[in-house]
Parts: structure tokens; sequence; C-alpha cells
């Protein structure tokens, strides 16, 4: 039900794309009333076989004219169920973003942030916090950019961790395993292993003992590999496991990896809904679900993630964000509601103006994400950067 029986009709979508570096676009869509009022998500998709825009116009066409009160409208009024979107990710990502223009939308209209809608959606009691540790993930600032490749060797990783740890950050990640693919022509640890395990030592160097070094593995093992990996990277002092196979196709064989580690196993970027979320847990599949606001369901569906794991397991859910800054902002709105233990994923330094593609500026300091003042997310894409930098169009 709405907080205080608000509704929003939306008769107009845009969509946005601001090119990042090499094949990457932060793409985001705008849904609008016609009292200018509008909510805004993000679709970007460097994790999809495909472009989600014309899966967003299609779902969308059936809100129009539609007076809508609750982000799971947009299933209702599609006649979506979870068992689909839980085997469709192009079309999960479609309904996240969507989701998350709705709430954006809505808490706009009611005068609140989005930190406090969720919170009251649900009577959830007391105020929340305004800022929001994060993690520097140093990996997308590694990735080749405009001019080709970029050097991935140990003492690149170290140093870009250098500059992550010397800005405030306490914990970092790193996805280090570029040469590694299952299936491997050896048993035991594979070869290619090797260079990840090299760029995760120097790395740690920087890191240091008193701050948390998180290893992606990107799903690149299979079983037989990805244990015999595990005590290297308990040796070199990593913090966790995350996803040596993936969890959502494979959860038998994660489940025998947790059982077998004695490292915290992570993962799950690519999952929607809370119930998927809590099997894996249930099932002991993961130690820390990962919920993208991208592709779980929006921020909406992200804070109930939160907040009922949490309850039962404690420290158990870490938001996965290595995208755009809308998307962080709505993964720290969620992540604030329901006031998670673990710093939430931020991509580090792949642009050196990322702040100024939201208005206000995105506002990073010493390992801290500060929420702006504003309604709703607080925060939304800048036109001028879209101008400068990308391009806008309608489906």
């Amino acid at each position: 039900m709405p907080v205080s029986g608000e509704w929003f009709v939306p008769n107009e979508l845009t969509f946005s794309a601001i090119h990042v570096r090499a094949k990457t676009e932060w793409v985001h869509l705008s849904l609008g009333d016609s009292g200018g009022n509008v909510g805004q998500g993000e679709i970007t998709a460097t994790q999809l076989d495909r472009d989600v825009a014309p899966v967003v116009a299609r779902l969308a066409n059936r809100l129009r004219g539609r007076r809508i009160t609750d982000d799971t409208d947009v299933l209702t009024l599609n006649n979506l169920s979870v068992e689909q979107l839980e085997a469709d990710r192009n079309l999960a990502a479609a309904v996240s973003g969507l989701r998350c223009a709705v709430a954006d939308a809505l808490s706009r209209l009611l005068q609140v942030p989005m930190v406090d809608y969720l919170r009251e959606l649900y009577d959830h009691p007391g105020r929340a916090e305004r800022k929001v540790q994060l993690y520097s993930n140093i990996n997308r600032s590694m990735l080749p950019d405009d001019n080709g490749l970029v050097d991935r060797s140990p003492d690149s990783f170290a140093e870009m961790d250098q500059r992550a740890m010397e800005a405030g950050f306490t914990t970092a990640k790193c996805a280090p395993f570029d040469e590694a693919r299952a299936p491997f022509k050896s048993s035991g640890l594979p070869r290619e292993a090797e260079m990840g395990l090299n760029r995760i030592r120097a790395t740690k160097a920087i890191v240091g003992p008193d701050r948390k070094l998180l290893v992606d593995c990107h799903s690149r093992f299979d079983l037989e590999s990805a244990l015999a990996l595990e005590p290297e990277l308990r040796e070199a002092g990593v913090g966790w496991y995350e996803e040596p196979v993936d969890p959502i196709k494979f959860p038998d064989d994660l489940r025998e990896i947790r059982n077998k580690a004695e490292l915290p196993i992570a993962g799950a970027e690519h999952g929607y809904g809370i119930g998927l979320f809590t099997v894996l847990m249930d099932d002991d599949v993961l130690d820390v679900v990962m919920p993208d606001v991208k592709f779980c369901g929006g921020p909406v569906e992200a804070y109930l993630i939160g907040r009922e794991l949490e309850a039962r397991w404690e420290g158990s859910v870490s938001m996965h964000c290595p995208s755009g800054p809308l998307s962080l902002l709505a993964s720290a709105h969620a992540t604030a509601a329901f006031g998670n233990k673990i710093p939430l994923e931020h991509a580090v330094y792949e642009v050196d103006w990322r702040h100024e593609v939201l208005e206000p500026f995105e506002q990073i300091e010493g390992g801290f994400l500060t929420l702006p003042d504003g309604h709703g997310l607080g925060g939304r894409v800048d036109p001028v950067a879209v101008a400068m930098r990308g391009r806008s169009w309608t489906e």
C-alpha cells in the first residue's frame, strides 16, 4: 500500500546513455507524468546479452495512464511472475529499472527521501544513517579504455589499490583471474590461476593485515579447481571468495565448496527477488548474498532482501554495484534503510568525471557516500552530462 495514498500516472518514457570507456555506457530511463514528476532508474547493460531499452518500453506501455501506487504494479500490470524474472536476466533488468523509477517518483511525490520512504513503507522504526560506507572495487578502472588495453600487472593492481586506500577506503575488491576459464586441462590448482594469485598478493601487500581484500572470480572455475584455489586465497589473506562458480546455475557445486571452505563464500549478483536470495541462504549455498539493484527488483526489493536476511543471518547481505552513479545512489538508499553490516560496493576511478553525472554531484569522501538531501533518490542524471558525453532517445 502507498505510504499516504499517493499515486503516480506515468505518460512519458525517455532514455539516456553516457559513454564511459571502451564499450561501457551508463544507460538510464526516466518515467514522467503530466505534472512534471519524474522517476529514474539505471539499466546499464554491461552484464547483459542485449540492450534492454526495448523491453523497458514494452513494459512501460502497460503503465501509461494508469494509477501506480506501488513499484510492484510494474509486475501486476504486465502479468509477470517471479519465476519469469528469475529465469530471464534481461527482463529482470528492465523490471528493476522501472521499479526503481516508480519508487523514485512516488517518494518524490510524498516529499521524502527514498531511504525514509522504504522504512515508512514497511514500518521500520528509527532514523537511518545518511552516510553509507563503501568498499573500493578497483577492477573496472583497469578494464580497456578508449585507447585500448590497460596494464593489469600485479604492480598495476597494487598501485590502483594504493590510490583507494589513500582516499580512505578500508576494504578493497579485485577480479584478478583474467587467464582462467574452466574447464582446465590439468587437475588441482590450474596454472592459469597463478597470475591472478600474483595480483592478489601484490594488492594484499598494500591493503595490509588490518584491512580487507575481497576477491571476485566471475564464475571462472569449476568444483575441483575452486576447491584447490580456496587454500591459496586463504593463505594470501583474502576476506571473501566471490563466485568461484555461478551460485544460481550451480548451487550444488557452490554448496560443496562452501562446506569445505574456510573463507566466506559470496555471490548471486544476477538474482531476482527476495525468494531466490532466501533459498540460497536457507540451502547453505552462500555466506553472503549480493543483490544488485539493477537485477534484484530495484531499491524496494533490495531493502526487503536486506531487512529479512540480515535479521536472520547478520552480515549476510552486501549489495553488488559495479555500475554508474544512479545505481550506487539507489543502492545506498536501500543499504542505509536496512542498515547493513558490510560496506557497499563502489567501482572506483573508472572515469575522473563520474561525480558530474548526477545533479547534485555524487558526494564520496573518506570511503563514505553521503545521501543527498532531496526527495526520492535525491539526485538525477544531469541533462548537461548527457549532452556533453552521450545521447538521449525515446523508444
